[in-house]
C-alpha cells in the first residue's frame, strides 16, 4: 500500500541524506517501515484482505472425494451379494460429492460487500495511526530545532558577555568603571555558561526523544539535517471561519471515515443475520462406486471369482443429484436474538459517528482558538524582542562611554535573552500548531 499521507512539514527544506544525518522525510519514511504498531496494522490489512478471499470463496461449489477400506472378518454381508458370509472380506467404496448454494437470502453477497468494507475500514486505521506517528516525530523533530536555536542564542550571549567582560577590563584600566564592575562581568558570564550547560542539554534530550521514537538503539551518534530554509508564517487558517474548516475536515478526517465505514458494516451484518429468517436452496450431486475382493454367484447359483478392480469400479457406479430447500420454522428465536444484537451494535456505531464528529467540531475550533492565541503570543513576542534588542543596544552605547554600570547593563541582557527565548519559543509553536491544524482538516489519503 502506498503512502497514505505526506506531512506537510514542507516548508522544512531538506537537503539530502548525509550518511549521519536524519531528515524529517528520512525519518518519517523509517519510522513507516519499523514502527511495531504500524507493522500490526499492516498484519490487520492483511488479515481482512484473506476474509476477502474466503467471501469469495462461499459462491463457489464445494467438491469433495472421498474414499475407505475395510477388511471384514466373520459372518459379514458381501459388498456385491449382499449375503452374509463367515470368512475375511476386503472391499472398498469411494465417492465425489458437490454441493452448490443456489440462493441463502443473499448471505454470501451480504459478507462478500462486508469483507470490502472490513479493508477499507483496516487501511483508514492504518492511515490513522500512520498520521498520528508522523505528527509525534515531526514535533520532535521541530522541538529539536527550536532547542538548537535556543542552544546557538545561549552561545551567542556568552560569546557577548565575553566581550563585555574585556571591554570592563580597558575600561577599568582607563578608570571609567569602578573595580567593582569585574566582579559583575564574570557573574554574568558565569550565569551565561549555565544558560548554555542548559541549552545544550535541552538540545540533546531533544534529540534522543526522537531516537527513542524510531527506536533506534544508537542514541549517541543520532544527528538531524539541521538545515532550515526558514519558517512561513502563514495566516490563512486564521482567516477562515471554524465551520468552513470543520466542513472541509469532515470529507477528508481519517477516524472519522473509519468511524462511518464500521456503520456501513455494521449495516451489512444485520442484513446477512437477517437473511437467516428466510429459505435456502442448494444442489447437490453425488458419483460413487465399489469393490469387493469377494466370489460372486452366478447364473445358475455358480459361484464365480471377484471381478477385476476396474471393472467393478466401472460397473458398480451410482449417481445421485437433487436439489435440497431448507426452510427455518422455528429455532428457539436463535436469529431473533442475533438481529437484535445486530441492530443495538449498529446504533452505538452510529451514536459513535456523532460523537466523533462532534469531537472533530470541537477540535478544530480549539485549534484555530489556540493557533489565534498563538499568533497573538508571537506577534506580541516579536514586538517585545525589538523593544528589548533596542533598550539593550542603547545601553550597550551608554555603558561603553561609562554612562552605565555593568550590573544595570547585565539586568537589560537579562530582558533581552529572555524577549529572545519568548520569540523563539512562539515562533515554532505557532508553526506547530498551523500544521497539526491544516492536516486535521486536510490530510491526503490514498486508499485502493
Amino acid at each position: 500500500m502506498k503512502k497514505y499521507f505526506h506531512l506537510a512539514f514542507l516548508i522544512l527544506s531538506i537537503s539530502g541524506f548525509g550518511q549521519q544525518k536524519w531528515s524529517l522525510q528520512k525519518s518519517i519514511d523509517y519510522a513507516h517501515q519499523h514502527n511495531l504498531q504500524l507493522k500490526q496494522s499492516r498484519l490487520d490489512i492483511e488479515q481482512a484482505k484473506i476474509n476477502k478471499t474466503a467471501a469469495q470463496a462461499a459462491f463457489l461449489p464445494n467438491i469433495n472425494a472421498n474414499a475407505s477400506a475395510s477388511w471384514n472378518s466373520g459372518l459379514t454381508q458381501n459388498f456385491t451379494t449382499g449375503i452374509l458370509e463367515n470368512q475375511t472380506t476386503f472391499g472398498g467404496n469411494g465417492s465425489v460429492s458437490t454441493n452448490l448454494n443456489l440462493f441463502n437470502g443473499l448471505k454470501n453477497h451480504y459478507y462478500y460487500k462486508k469483507s470490502l468494507l472490513d479493508i477499507l475500514s483496516a487501511q483508514y486505521q492504518y492511515a490513522d495511526l500512520k498520521t498520528n506517528i508522523d505528527m509525534q516525530i515531526a514535533s520532535a523533530y521541530i522541538q529539536i530545532l527550536l532547542n538548537k536555536e535556543n542552544y546557538e542564542s545561549a552561545k551567542a550571549q556568552l560569546e557577548n558577555s565575553i566581550k563585555q567582560k574585556e571591554r570592563t577590563l580597558e575600561m577599568i584600566k582607563t578608570g571609567v568603571l569602578p573595580k567593582g564592575d569585574l566582579a559583575d562581568a564574570e557573574a554574568q558570564i558565569t550565569n551565561d555558561h549555565l544558560q548554555v550547560v542548559q541549552a545544550e542539554n535541552a538540545y540533546e534530550l531533544a534529540k534522543l526523544n526522537l531516537a527513542q521514537l524510531l527506536e533506534l538503539n544508537d542514541f549517541k551518534n543520532f544527528s538531524i539535517d539541521e538545515q532550515l530554509s526558514g519558517l512561513k508564517i502563514d495566516t490563512g487558517l486564521l482567516k477562515t471561519s471554524p465551520e468552513e474548516l470543520f466542513e472541509k475536515a469532515r470529507e477528508t478526517n481519517l477516524k472519522l471515515k473509519q468511524t462511518q465505514t464500521q456503520a456501513k458494516i455494521a449495516h451489512l451484518q444485520i442484513q446477512a443475520v437477517r437473511a437467516n429468517y428466510l429459505p435456502s436452496l442448494s444442489a447437490f450431486a453425488n458419483v460413487n462406486t465399489r469393490y469387493s475382493d469377494r466370489a460372486r454367484i452366478g447364473f445358475g447359483g455358480n459361484t464365480l471369482p471377484a471381478d477385476p478392480f476396474w471393472d467393478q469400479v466401472k460397473n458398480n457406479q451410482g449417481t445421485t443429484y437433487g436439489l435440497s430447500l431448507r426452510i427455518p420454522v422455528l429455532n428457539g428465536l436463535n436469529v431473533r436474538s442475533q438481529v437484535n444484537r445486530a441492530r443495538l451494535t449498529y446504533d452505538k456505531i452510529k451514536i459513535n459517528v456523532l460523537n466523533t464528529e462532534k469531537k472533530l467540531r470541537s477540535d478544530i475550533y480549539k485549534m484555530q482558538k489556540d493557533l489565534q492565541a498563538a499568533f497573538q503570543s508571537m506577534k506580541a513576542a516579536e514586538a517585545n524582542l525589538k523593544a528589548q534588542r533596542k533598550a539593550y543596544d542603547y545601553a550597550v552605547e551608554k555603558f561603553k562611554v561609562g554612562l552605565l554600570n555593568i550590573f544595570d547593563l547585565n539586568n537589560l541582557k537579562t530582558k533581552y535573552q529572555r524577549a529572545e527565548a519568548q520569540f523563539i519559543n512562539a515562533k515554532y509553536q505557532y508553526f506547530l500548531k498551523s500544521k497539526i491544524l491544516e492536516f486535521t482538516i486536510n490530510p491526503v489519503i490514498k486508499t485502493k
